[in-house]
């Protein structure tokens, strides 16, 4: 069975935002863009195949 979910598919979701547990921003990622807080940084890890 795969569970996987297809997270920045915009038919299911306008974007991601990762917050610390106190409720602070720390990025923002849509299908076109993303954006960290200052201090952070976004990696992107292409595949490989």
């Amino acid at each position: 069975m795969d569970n996987n979910i297809n997270i920045l598919n915009e038919e299911n979701y306008t974007k991601l935002t990762v917050e610390t547990e106190k409720g602070e921003k720390v990025a923002e990622v849509t299908t076109t863009d993303a954006t960290p807080a200052e201090g952070y940084r976004i990696k992107l890890t292409p595949r490989y195949d």
